[in-house]
């Protein structure tokens, strides 16, 4: 079950030092942090949102990009002629 906290820190510093504070809990497996965003108001009331370096996704996403192509440079490059010559014998069939 996922749970929205919200807490908020009279600066910025402060935040930011419990973001870091998750994050070194986050790496001993003593909470499962998702998500977080640092979130702060001006003086004339406009919010501004930061989003601190904590990208699982994008990091998901570029591992799965490099073994995957590492995988099918390894095992399928054997295979990568195949599909030219399969399309070349159908073309010479289909030719006049």
């Amino acid at each position: 079950m996922s749970d929205l906290i919200v807490i908020g820190y009279p600066d910025e510093v402060a935040a930011c030092n419990a973001w870091e504070e998750l994050v070194k809990l986050e790496k001993d497996y003593l909470v499962d942090l998702e998500d977080a965003a640092i979130i702060r108001r001006e003086q004339k009331g406009k919010f501004h949102v930061t989003a601190p370096a904590h990208h699982t996704m994008a990091w998901g996403t570029v591992s799965g990009l490099f073994w995957g192509t590492l995988v099918g440079l390894l095992f399928l490059f054997p295979l990568a002629p195949v599909p030219g010559v399969a399309g070349g014998l159908m073309g010479r069939r289909s030719a006049p």
